[in-house]
């Protein structure tokens, strides 16, 4: 990973006299400027220094990295999809790789308002999403003013919203804050943001509906690794490292093949990757992200919705619920169906500890009427899908 913690003695006091102990960040083996600004005034004042929550925020920074952003290019969508990934997925470089518990995620939303606040202070424009209007008014008074008032920042004030994201992970969902997130789409959304979708993205996006891979997973596959004529396309890259074959409907299939043919095979390119962009060049993570909010302006317009966000993560959410939905419901009905297990194994999991956040069937209702013809099947499709059969 790019970041990395480090020790160092932090000399300080009259002629430098007083070194005190603290962890910093190192990126490519060099201190990490504005991050360790923050750090050490963090420390300064500390008996010893500080230990997990310097290594959380380098875990988020190697997860802003892996889809080539800093820590001032986030979003609060971005920074909830770290969160959601880490309470529903975990990430391998985060300790043992397996979900953190919701006191976990609390300690590091605490972490990293504290990081975006501090950047705040000290002038770094962040984006517009972290902030209510009023904190953006004090942060950024007109210019046009002549006289300007002072603020004095009180204790427990924040700067950003970023410590509200705690809520929405909160066991008691009943104080839900204003800017609430869709956390898995419904048929109707589904469809809308698919419209509104070119091609080329709305493919990547009902591949992660359907299949619920991550969005890394989706970029990685290649013209070798998609097999429209079986209906099957297995990704190569994955959390745990394992290569799973997953299924498609014959819809996406359709989909897949008008892209190749009217997209990909029009692009003068030699990339072995399946998505790529009008310069040749495979998709990246930024440019999905960024047809996903263009894609959320416009239903917002066209059908007066006031969706907050459209997180990435959140497709592989909506088959996850849809499909827990469906197996459930199976089982109730006593009817033999796949076990947690392979459930597991499908979404690339480590631990069954990520099925309980899709165990309240009624939440996810409304996702089933479109996707219910592929998964009243699933059984009979996953008799022939490796993924079950012999776990590749």
């Amino acid at each position: 990973m790019r970041f990395t913690v480090g020790y160092c003695l932090y000399p300080h006091g009259k002629n430098n006299s007083i070194e005190t102990p603290m962890r910093i960040i190192l990126c490519d083996g060099v201190a990490a400027a504005e991050i360790n600004r923050h750090l050490v005034l963090a420390q300064i004042n500390k008996d010893k220094p500080l230990s997990t929550p310097v290594y959380q925020l380098c875990i988020y920074l190697n997860y802003l990295d892996t889809l080539g952003l800093g820590a001032t290019d986030a979003t609060m969508d971005i920074i909830y999809d770290f969160l959601s990934v880490l309470y529903v997925d975990g990430l391998p470089y985060a300790g043992d790789g397996t979900p953190r518990s919701y006191t976990a995620i609390c300690n590091y939303v605490t972490v990293i308002s504290k990081l975006y606040d501090s950047l705040a202070i000290r002038g770094h424009i962040l984006d517009d999403s972290l902030y209510t209007r009023s904190q953006k008014m004090m942060l950024f008074p007109d210019s046009k003013e002549k006289h300007r008032k002072g603020h004095v920042i009180k204790k427990g004030e924040h700067l950003t919203m970023v410590h509200l994201l705690t809520k929405l992970f909160s066991p008691n969902q009943n104080d839900i804050p204003e800017f609430t997130y869709t956390k898995w789409y419904s048929a109707e959304q589904i469809r809308a943001i698919a419209d509104e979708l070119s091609l080329t993205y709305r493919c990547i996006f009902l591949d992660t509906v359907y299949t619920g891979h991550r969005v890394d997973s989706a970029l990685s596959l290649t013209l070798d690794t998609v097999d429209l004529y079986n209906a099957q396309v297995t990704p190569t890259r994955t959390k745990t490292g394992k290569r799973h074959t997953s299924l498609i409907p014959p819809n996406l299939v359709e989909d897949f093949q008008s892209y190749v043919m009217d997209v990909r095979n029009s692009i003068d390119t030699d990339s072995e990757y399946f998505f790529v962009g009008s310069n040749g060049k495979p998709v990246t993570y930024g440019a999905y992200r960024s047809a996903l909010e263009s894609a959320r302006i416009k239903v917002n317009k066209k059908y007066g919705w006031d969706i907050k966000a459209l997180h990435t993560h959140e497709g592989r959410s909506t088959f996850a619920a849809a499909i827990r939905s469906y197996q459930l419901e199976q089982q109730r009905k006593g009817i033999p169906t796949f076990s947690d297990v392979d459930f597991c194994n499908l979404m690339d999991w480590k631990s069954l500890d990520s099925l309980k956040h899709y165990d309240l069937v009624n939440r996810v209702q409304d996702a089933a009427p479109m996707l219910i013809d592929f998964y009243k099947n699933y059984d009979v499709l996953t008799s022939s899908n490796s993924t079950f059969s012999n776990g590749t």
